[in-house]
């Protein structure tokens, strides 16, 4: 995994220096969630281990998440001792599983709080017993709400943070257009396109997502039809900042999943620190951003 001073290196040969102070210390521990290609004769993936897509494994007795009577679909199951290797914090219990489920066929955006329950994540302690589970019938391919299923690898990373997002105590015009141009490029150079990771600094389509996670839990109205003055804003931001944790953040893996988010974007899952301390996942959060 990189460290500090290879991304101060980065920041500053691309002479966006003078913000180095104000990055460093926002530059998360990550962990790249990586699909493979399946081989043609690839064997069926073992019983419990991480992936894309496929059928999950569940404990026999746990219910198959529903919304409005829809089947919600199964996107990703995430063995967690073979995360926990590269989970520098030891934020994410360290054996388990997590099982994440949305609404692929239709596909909400999250910013409404009428879509609580369109994505749901469930945990399972490594003591329970697993049983691969057939996918409901309302769940086919041809109606993009079942998928193809891609194992997953696992790698550290060290993420720098969106300079527009909540944390960084920095406006928007303190950058010059060139400036912008030139961190934006850093960050997709660095973190890279069709990216998926657990923890660390969400690679952001369409702006920050934290505020959006604190108005949601506090009021039950989603930010676009808040009247926020500047101060009101600013508080909220930073409250933001120290409350929330990216889950997941889950790429368009086309080509190995055969997974499509809008156009080509990306699903993120958000879940207060206290609730990840005492491994609760039940009010974890999503948004779906595109181009």
């Amino acid at each position: 995994m990189q460290q500090l001073a290879d991304l101060q290196a980065l920041v500053t040969g691309k002479d966006l220096g003078e913000f180095w102070p104000l990055l460093a210390p926002l530059c998360r521990p990550s962990i790249r969630v990586l699909p493979q290609a399946a081989a043609p004769a690839a064997a069926p993936l073992a019983l419990g281990t991480s992936r894309l897509g496929g059928a999950p494994d569940l404990p026999a007795a746990a219910a198959w998440p529903t919304w409005q009577g829809r089947s919600l679909s199964f996107i990703a199951q995430l063995n967690l001792a073979e995360v926990a290797p590269h989970d520098a914090r030891g934020l994410l219990p360290p054996t388990g599983r997590l099982a994440f489920f949305y609404d692929a066929l239709e596909q909400p955006w999250g910013h409404d709080p009428a879509d609580r329950g369109r994505a749901v994540v469930q945990y399972y302690p490594a003591a329970e017993a697993l049983v691969t589970r057939p996918l409901p019938t309302d769940l086919t391919a041809e109606a993009y709400s079942a998928f193809p299923a891609a194992a997953l690898a696992f790698a550290p990373e060290l993420t720098l943070p969106n300079p527009w997002d909540e944390d960084l105590p920095l406006p928007e015009e303190a950058f010059t257009e060139d400036q912008r141009a030139a961190y934006g490029f850093l960050l997709l150079t660095q973190h890279g396109d069709g990216t998926s990771r657990l923890l660390g600094n969400s690679d952001n389509l369409q702006g920050p997502m934290r505020a959006q996670c604190v108005l949601a839990s506090q009021s039950g109205i989603s930010i676009e039809n808040q009247n926020l003055s500047r101060d009101q804003a600013t508080a909220l931001a930073q409250q933001a900042a120290g409350e929330w944790e990216l889950l997941l953040q889950l790429d368009s893996h086309e080509a190995e999943a055969g997974m499509m988010w809008g156009d080509m974007g990306r699903l993120y899952f958000w879940i207060k620190r206290a609730d990840l301390a005492r491994r609760d996942f039940s009010q974890v959060r999503q948004f779906l951003q595109c181009y």
